[in-house]
């Protein structure tokens, strides 16, 4: 019996036909099964092609003409590859007219088969899951192909075994090569690459990565490295959003691209953040809007350098992890962004279906290092805590078991580091690198991971009012000033006041006048 694919219709008479007689199969080989196929995903795939130029991208670097099942799409995808080889646009009528400069239109089945390729998409933000299904059908079908060829052959007393055997190999790894890169590099090469980048770095006096804007960290990391995921995590209400801003705000400042994937908070809240952040007025009033007309004027101009810095904001609920790694790939290439935060891991979703949460987290944390790895930039992906903090005795700090949903988190970061607040869990001192400190206003960044260094607690300053980090020393002096502005009345000309005429500034011997910044 002889069976075909459903296929397309085609409003072209005998050119329908004509299709179908490419799809036929001789499944006495097969046992009566058809080979692995999905034709509809591959002319999806074609339409992706064709209207989105990412997608197009993405496709290209994961198959080959081969990969198509139907002889039709094998020839479009081969016209669509051949164009992108000489960088020629891909459209519908760039297409169109290179099938038809071949000879092959009418072959495919006209411009109507062209078109309706087109009208079928609704979305490429899926375009990666959909190749790699294509490709798996496809590693099947040699295998399939080799298999029956081998097994004829092994028939034959005449054949040399280890022959046979090498022959299949070599047929196998062709077809894997196809779609699979493999891209090797010489330990000589990279040593070359390591120490002339060490050099431009030593010459210049800058980090080796992305500066994080406050002083103790940079000196702890070197800024953020590339390729490493960072795991920033914290139970709710510990300011670990509020970091995340400052990472993604500082080094923009310092004319550095950078991009924030906010899954809990939208583009106004986190815009009023920063306004906050750079004005000194309540967060929450500018996020409400319940200012003067003279505040707004006040925030306009302490912000009027976000007009010219370079952060990108994508607040798209519920992000799935194939469209954070086509939108990540989209601003990594035209935009040159060099640093990545997502806030936070346990929002994204996972377009397969099935299998419990704690898999598709795991899932999100290796997508999240393999982007990394593959864009060379840092991922600082903030994530949630579970409960066994709030209910553990003493000071309540974390530790790499409390990482919520998923092992793999651990596993798959580079780094992970907690923010901790001891004042929130009502603790008065604390003692961080020996020295006995009051918990107000303190911020502990744990260092509970780092592959390529050491471990270590850093403090910073939390200003809750501003939602706002802060290097603690800064903070500090700020905090000291004020409450010596606010409980000494006496005029700073007096001369019984503890003033320096020229600064204004307490003399108090717990800070070098020098070293804080106002």
């Amino acid at each position: 019996m002889e069976t075909t694919l459903n296929r397309p219709r085609l409003c072209l008479g005998n050119k329908n036909r004509q299709m179908k007689q490419t799809a036929k199969l001789d499944l006495s080989q097969l046992g009566g099964f058809l080979p692995p196929s999905n034709t509809e995903l591959e002319s999806t795939i074609l339409g992706e092609c064709m209207l989105d130029k990412e997608a197009l991208s993405i496709a290209i670097t994961l198959l080959v003409p081969d990969c198509f099942y139907m002889d039709a799409n094998k020839i479009i995808y081969q016209t669509i590859y051949n164009l992108y080889a000489v960088s020629s646009p891909v459209d519908i009528l760039t297409v169109v007219n290179s099938l038809k400069a071949n000879g092959e239109l009418e072959k495919v089945g006209g411009a109507y088969y062209i078109t309706q390729l087109c009208n079928r998409v609704a979305s490429a933000s899926n375009i990666e899951y959909h190749c790699r299904i294509i490709v798996q059908d496809y590693l099947k079908r040699k295998l399939i192909q080799v298999s029956q060829e081998s097994s004829r052959e092994a028939y034959d007393n005449t054949t040399d075994v280890f022959d046979l055997y090498e022959t299949a190999t070599t047929k196998l790894d062709s077809a894997l090569s196809g779609v699979i890169k493999y891209e090797v590099s010489t330990i000589g090469a990279v040593h070359k690459k390591v120490i002339a980048e060490s050099m431009e770095v030593a010459k210049g006096g800058a980090k080796s990565g992305v500066p994080t804007g406050f002083t103790n960290l940079d000196k702890f990391l070197s800024g953020w490295q590339k390729s490493d995921l960072i795991i920033l995590a914290a139970r709710p209400s510990m300011g670990k959003s509020a970091c995340a801003l400052a990472f993604v705000l500082n080094p923009a400042l310092d004319g550095i691209p950078t991009a924030m994937f906010s899954l809990e908070m939208s583009n106004d809240q986190l815009v009023g953040r920063t306004q906050s952040m750079m004005s000194g007025i309540n967060s929450s009033r500018i996020i409400k809007k319940q200012l003067e007309p003279y505040e707004v004027t006040e925030i306009e101009n302490a912000c009027s350098r976000l007009n010219t810095i370079t952060i990108y904001i994508d607040d798209t609920p519920s992000l799935s992890l194939m469209a954070l790694k086509a939108k990540s790939r989209k601003l990594v290439k035209e935009k040159k962004v060099k640093l990545i935060v997502v806030d936070y891991l346990q929002l994204m979703t996972v377009d397969t279906q099935g299998g419990n949460r704690e898999q598709e987290v795991s899932t999100i944390s290796k997508g999240l290092k393999g982007l990394a790895k593959e864009l060379d930039i840092p991922i600082i992906a903030l994530s949630q805590l579970n409960r066994a903090v709030e209910t553990r005795g003493g000071d309540k700090k974390p530790m790499l078991s409390d990482l919520r949903e998923s092992g793999s988190i651990e596993q798959d970061a580079d780094m992970v580091m907690f923010v901790y607040r001891p004042e929130y869990y009502g603790a008065e001192t604390y003692e961080i690198g020996g020295e006995v400190i009051p918990t107000e206003g303190l911020l502990c960044l744990i260092v509970a991971k780092h592959r390529a260094g050491s471990l270590g607690e850093l403090r910073m300053g939390f200003n809750g009012n501003l939602t706002k980090l802060e290097n603690y020393d800064t903070y500090m002096a700020q905090k000291n000033r004020s409450s010596f502005d606010t409980n000494n009345k006496l005029s700073p000309l007096t001369p019984n006041a503890n003033f320096d005429n020229d600064e204004l500034i307490p003399k108090t011997p717990a800070f070098d006048g020098d070293d804080v910044p106002f």
